[in-house]
């Protein structure tokens, strides 16, 4: 079969393992228009999830089982498991063996190479938590960057695939695939926890985590639109912005005194925000006061 000639009504699409970025990523091609008609997961339910919302979709025995049916095969396991996976399987030559690791290149499907298959890297610059049905998956992903990387008629497809589901691609050098995770782990997950951090501030005041985030919410939200409408500098805001060190070092002071697991993360981002405010403004002066400030209340809380 010349996978070329094939368009994505007609390719067979298997996931092999089907958590959080399988299920998003199946649901969001069978809304495009792509034929996903196989998943394997250890957790049978996980396939069966994906079954009933896509049609058409089986459920396949085993990893080997999908892979015998399926043209191109998505690897979306957990990260460490993707080269063990993928060893375990008989790949046939120029089958598509694909993986959605953001942080390796796909030389970590190395075995299927060797069995001539062709191998790529499509990684979604997105969360994909809690999706439900295909037509949401697709609304996630438009405007999505994905990091491609693919050789044979992979590295036609691929970008395609991007651009079908409304996406852009990027090429990331290999050696800069960690440096491209870390910046997706610093806007999502540890934003996540950013958030945490603020909802226990409001729970030691008295407050429950419901009503903390109902005030929180609306801030975080407009300030991330004013990063997407004017560039994060012009969106910095605060004390350090103003280069007010009065208040960072009540801010510290506090934080010492009722959240003290807190204070090296407020200090170590208002540090991070020094350059910023510098570029709007603030005298190196204050920020060499900052800086002060914020060594001095570091060093005593240890």
């Amino acid at each position: 079969m010349n996978h070329r000639e094939l368009n994505k009504q007609e390719l067979k699409i298997g996931f092999i393992g089907v958590g959080v970025l399988g299920k998003g990523l199946a649901l969001a091609l069978a809304d495009r228009g792509y034929r996903v008609s196989a998943s394997f997961s250890r957790r049978s339910d996980s396939s069966l999830w994906l079954s009933e919302r896509i049609p058409g979709c089986s459920v396949a025995a085993s990893a080997q089982a999908l892979a015998e049916v399926a043209d191109l095969v998505f690897i979306t396991t957990p990260d460490a498991a993707i080269h063990q996976v993928c060893a375990e399987v008989a790949w046939r030559p120029d089958q598509g063996v694909v993986h959605c690791c953001g942080a390796d290149s796909r030389g970590i499907l190395d075995s299927a190479a060797r069995r001539q298959a062709q191998t790529g890297a499509f990684h979604p610059f997105q969360t994909l938590a809690g999706l439900k049905d295909p037509a949401e998956a697709g609304a996630r992903l438009t405007g999505v960057s994905f990091a491609v990387e693919g050789d044979g008629w992979l590295s036609d497809l691929l970008p395609q695939m991007a651009q079908d589901l409304g996406g852009r691609a990027v090429v990331i050098p290999e050696g800069d695939r960690p440096l491209y995770h870390a910046s997706a782990v610093l806007a999502c997950a540890h934003l996540a926890a950013l958030m945490h951090g603020a909802v226990t501030l409001w729970e030691r005041m008295g407050y429950d985590s419901v009503d903390a985030l109902e005030a929180l919410y609306p801030l975080a939200r407009a300030t991330l639109e004013n990063v997407a409408k004017d560039g994060v500098a012009a969106s910095l805001t605060g004390p350090a912005f103003r280069g007010d060190a009065a208040t960072i070092q009540a801010h510290l002071n506090a934080l010492a005194q009722r959240a003290t697991e807190l204070l090296p993360v407020y200090a170590a981002l208002t540090a991070a925000s020094l350059p910023l405010a510098l570029q709007r403004g603030v005298s190196l002066s204050q920020v060499s006061e900052i800086e002060e400030i914020i060594s001095n209340s570091v060093n005593n809380s240890q």
